[in-house]
């Protein structure tokens, strides 16, 4: 290897040396892809799509992808359906080939419809705002907008879904807000259900970008996994730091390498 392996996924190492399965977890927008201004041009790089898939193939190695995307265009542009995928930050989950969504959020989609309906007033009053309907919450984009107004324009929006605070769970994303069903799975739910159906002994990981991760990167700490923050808007409260998505998939191209060492030995 051209580069010293990292410190931080020797454990993942060695725990897969010992035996035990590795549950190798992700977000995507910002940890996997780099951030954009458009979600759909968020697009999967062809050499991360194949390492995802090489991993996968490894035995007692399983791999998964957690996003506030919703499932269906996250499988979508991923497009390796032997993964586990989360959507909409836990509130959808593809496990065992089945597709299970939390029961509040089935009971809530007319409430989503008629924020959403109302709040997209805000794309004409800040050009370069807008919303996005994600069936069970949805996303209030202002990365076009001017840069001044920025500050104006988030606590607007935060000001706006007040009436339904009680209703919804708000999470501060990049230059966005990402609004879901209340009370419904986070992705440290999707955690642990990945878990139980991958089944232990497994060591953890997660990678994540921005603060809708902490309920991920929590519940693979609490089980003793390693959990990294990508890039500047990482919560500071995990393993390690990677600078960007592209220094994320060259650790993760070291660890195949490293687990093939282990295949051959063994």
């Amino acid at each position: 290897m051209n580069e010293p392996f990292p410190d931080v996924l020797m454990p993942l190492v060695a725990a897969y040396h010992s035996g035990e399965k590795l549950l190798l977890l992700f977000d995507y927008d910002g940890t996997l892809t780099p951030i954009v201004e458009h979600p759909w041009q968020a697009r999967l790089a062809a050499g991360t799509r194949e390492l995802l898939a090489e991993l996968a193939a490894r035995p007692r190695v399983h791999v998964g992808v957690l996003s506030g995307r919703r499932i269906d265009e996250l499988e979508e542009m991923i497009g390796l359906p032997q993964l586990l995928y989360s959507g909409l930050s836990g509130i959808e989950m593809r496990l065992q080939g089945s597709l299970i969504v939390h029961p509040a959020a089935r009971d809530s989609v007319q409430l989503i419809d008629e924020i959403t309906r109302r709040l997209r007033a805000i794309e004409r009053v800040y050009p370069g705002a807008w919303v996005e309907h994600k069936r069970y919450g949805f996303t209030v984009h202002y990365r076009g907008v001017e840069e001044s107004l920025l500050p104006e324009v988030k606590a607007r929006i935060l000001g706006f879904l007040e009436s339904w605070a009680e209703k919804l769970r708000i999470v501060d994303a990049p230059r966005a807000v990402e609004v879901l069903v209340g009370g419904t799975w986070t992705k440290g739910d999707a955690v642990r259900k990945m878990l139980e159906q991958v089944g232990e002994p497994s060591f953890l990981f997660y990678a994540g970008d921005a603060p809708n991760d902490r309920e991920a990167f929590e519940a693979v700490t609490g089980h003793g996994g390693v959990a990294v923050g990508v890039g500047p808007l990482a919560p500071n409260d995990v393993t390690a730091h990677a600078e960007d998505s592209q220094t994320l998939v060259s650790w993760f191209e070291e660890l195949l390498h490293a687990i093939n060492v282990v295949a051959v030995e063994k």
